[in-house]
Parts: C-alpha cells; sequence; structure tokens
C-alpha cells in the first residue's frame, strides 16, 4: 500500500471519529454503547496506521532520473506548454477550433488537397485521421499535492535568524532566601547558571530536473517549491518534538517539565477531563497568558468523547470551537502529526507558552534556501539539480514553560 493511501485511510479513520462525536455534541447527549465502540474502532485504527505510515516514509528516496525518465514518469506535464494567449473569439463567444493544428493534420490536410492522399476526417477525439486532431486537447495546470502533515512548532515557539552559534546562559536554580534574626550573618547563596548552544544543523535535498522539463511547465517552479516547504516542516516537525539534541534539534519531550502522570477515566479513555485540569495548576501563573495545548488531533477525540461521556454531564463544555479555532479549557489547541499517541506510557500532551520554553535558530533567515546545479556534466545531459537546504536547530530555553501530559504506565 502507497503512502498515499495509507495516509488517506489514517484522515478518514478520524474523521469518521470526529463525525459521531460532533454529532453527540450537536444534540448534546451522551454516546451510545456502539458510538463507543466505533469511535474506538476508529482511533485504534488510526493509531495502527502511524507505525506503517512512517515505515512508508522511511522508504522514500528521492530518485534520480533522466530527462527520458522523467517525460516517460510524467507525459502530460512534459508535452504541455506555457499557458497559451486567449483563444480567438467572435461577439464573446471562445472559438470552437483551435488556434494551431498539429503536424500530422497538417500533412494530412495538404496530401488530400493535392489528391495524394485518402480523405480521413473522422469527427471523433483522439483519432489518428485528420479531422480527430481538430478537437484540442487540454493539460491541467495544476498539480494535486499531497496535503501537508499538521505542523505547529514553528509556529508556536520563538524562531530567530543567526549568523553563528549562539551560547545562552540559562538559570538553572535561584538563590535560597532565609530567615535572618537580629545582629547575625545573611545566609549566601546564589544562582545556578547553566548554557545551552543554539546552532544550525543542515538538512536538504536534491531534486533532478531537465531544462525541458523546467521551462516548458510554468507551474513547476511553484509546485517544486511548496511541496519542499511541505517536506521540510514535516522533517523538522518530527526533531522539534522528539530530537536527540546530538546533531540535530532538541526535542520537547523528555526535555521539559515533567507536570502530570494521570490514569484513564473511569470510562475508559486514556486521557481524562480531570488529567487536563489537573496540569493547568503545575504551569506557573507567567506563562499562562501565552499558553496552548500541543497534540495530535487523534488525542483531541479522545479528550472530546470524554466529555461526552463524563457523568454527570459537565455544567460548561471544557472543549469546544470558537470561530474555527479549537480551544480546551479556554487555551488554544495546536495540532501536530508527530506528538506521542496517546497509550500507557506515552506523553501525548504538552502544555505551556511554546513562545518562552521553545527557540528555534534559523542560519541566515526561515527562507528556504535553493541552490541550481546546471554545470559541467548535468549541462552536457540536459539537467538541472535543485538542491533545497536548510541549517536549523531547536532548544528549550525555559523547561518550566513546557509541562507534559503523561499516561500512567500501568
Amino acid at each position: 500500500m502507497s503512502l498515499q493511501e495509507l495516509e488517506t485511510q489514517h484522515a478518514h479513520a478520524l474523521s469518521a471519529a470526529d463525525a459521531i462525536i460532533s454529532a453527540a455534541e450537536r444534540q448534546k447527549r451522551q454516546l451510545t454503547t456502539l458510538e463507543q465502540q466505533n469511535i474506538d474502532a476508529h482511533l485504534r485504527a488510526a493509531t495502527d496506521l502511524k507505525p506503517k505510515i512512517d515505515a512508508a516514509k522511511a522508504k522514500v528516496k528521492p530518485a534520480v532520473r533522466t530527462t527520458a525518465e522523467l517525460r516517460a514518469a510524467y507525459p502530460y506535464l512534459a508535452n504541455s506548454k506555457p499557458t497559451p494567449a486567449p483563444a480567438r473569439n467572435f461577439g464573446g463567444v471562445e472559438a470552437i477550433l483551435p488556434d494551431r493544428f498539429s503536424r500530422d493534420y497538417y500533412d494530412s490536410f495538404y496530401a488530400n488537397l493535392g489528391r495524394t492522399g485518402p480523405i480521413s476526417a473522422a469527427m471523433y477525439e483522439g483519432s489518428s485521421p485528420a479531422g480527430g486532431y481538430a478537437v484540442p486537447v487540454k493539460v491541467d495546470q495544476q498539480i494535486v499535492p499531497l496535503a501537508p502533515q499538521d505542523s505547529a512548532v514553528r509556529r508556536i515557539a520563538t524562531v530567530i535568524p543567526t549568523k553563528s552559534d549562539i551560547k545562552v546562559a540559562q538559570v538553572t536554580a535561584r538563590a535560597v532566601v532565609s530567615a535572618k534574626s537580629e545582629a547575625s550573618n545573611f545566609a549566601t547563596a546564589s544562582q545556578t547558571l547553566g548554557q545551552y548552544t543554539l546552532s544550525a544543523f543542515m538538512a536538504g535535498v536534491e531534486i533532478p530536473v531537465s531544462m525541458e522539463f523546467a521551462q516548458d511547465v510554468t507551474l513547476f517552479n511553484t509546485f517544486t517549491l511548496d511541496d519542499a516547504v511541505s517536506a521540510f516542516l514535516e522533517y523538522e516537525e518530527s526533531l522539534f518534538i522528539s530530537g536527540s539534541g546530538n546533531g540535530q534539534a532538541q526535542g520537547l519531550i523528555g526535555n521539559v517539565g515533567t507536570g502530570v502522570t494521570e490514569e484513564p477515566d473511569g470510562s475508559g479513555n486514556l486521557v481524562s477531563i480531570q488529567g487536563t485540569l489537573d496540569i493547568l495548576g503545575q504551569l506557573k501563573e507567567t506563562y499562562h497568558e501565552g499558553a496552548s495545548w500541543l497534540m495530535q488531533r487523534a488525542t483531541s477525540l479522545i479528550i472530546r468523547k470524554a466529555q461526552i461521556s463524563a457523568s454527570p454531564a459537565l455544567f460548561e463544555p471544557v472543549f469546544r470551537r470558537e470561530n474555527g479555532k479549537d480551544l480546551l479549557h479556554g487555551y488554544p489547541i495546536a495540532y501536530t502529526s508527530q506528538a506521542p499517541t496517546a497509550a500507557r506510557g506515552a506523553t501525548p500532551i504538552l502544555f505551556g507558552d511554546f513562545g518562552k520554553g521553545y527557540v528555534i535558530g534559523d542560519r541566515g533567515g526561515s527562507a528556504l534556501f535553493v541552490k541550481a546545479l546546471d554545470q559541467a556534466s548535468l549541462a552536457s545531459q540536459g539537467e538541472i539539480n535543485l538542491f533545497f537546504y536548510r541549517r536549523t536547530d531547536g532548544r528549550v530555553r525555559r523547561s518550566e514553560a513546557i509541562q507534559s501530559y503523561t499516561i500512567s504506565a500501568s
């Protein structure tokens, strides 16, 4: 099964669970036993598909293909031309016949005009006789892309441009104040300082393309750039969430506040409403103003299911949607496909001020760099190699600004 098919099935499973929960929310009722079973089945299917999707992505490697192979792989694009001028029209009506006919039509027309060939004017599309070519063949100037995965860390964290590695000092423990009696000495205490380095690690991809292909297909440049941006966001997101910090960005999981460790609720939901309330109390007041949640969409469905199945019913819904934004306890939710799946021992939710707690450094700015290599042997082969790259690092700068929600291991 292809990567696209797996991702489609994953999205379908989440949408099916969302539809059942949304129906119960609109009707302001609890879920039936059958609905709960169906939701659980859809969420299990989505969870089972995640490792398959990751395995399929690991097998995907950029293919180096010749001009001939590119034209064979994309015949409808290789044969397309830049968008032509508007067809002639008369009184606002577009002309039926195209401005230019094929060479085959030309040869057959003059062969018949000079009585050197047979009359072959078939009046249907796709015909090899001359008349069939009077029907123009149009190529849609749109390439349907894969939908990008949910990526949020770059959007909610602090992103800065860098020119070199930056060493940042941080307080790891503050001075301790103690009581003092009259005429006694003050207690001596000092802050404990630590340091982290915001560096830059290279990531990139090479895309070979023929000179003819790049010149003839007007939409190719835009499509390629958009596709590369989506690929970079997905790659970097996985590191911002769970990167080791050695030779790559440091991930949030395991490097922020420990927050809470919670049991599933009495209805079998791995994430409980009580647990989401508990983590609110673990975040210092300073960080609440800019706080948000970070989780998978599948995890939000578990919370919504827990809300519906709450007994007695909640006085006020803790999960709601306002102006197209999902809110949990009044704080916005950011979705990422790279957050851990809700399971025993996992940390599927982070809560806090990511702008103050996590910093991303882009060497030379956040724009994606593109280098075209068309010299030497490549030019003789009629190929251009496009190199997309960005040098990035991410570090936790205030661990207390972000707290973790961990599901009890047993």
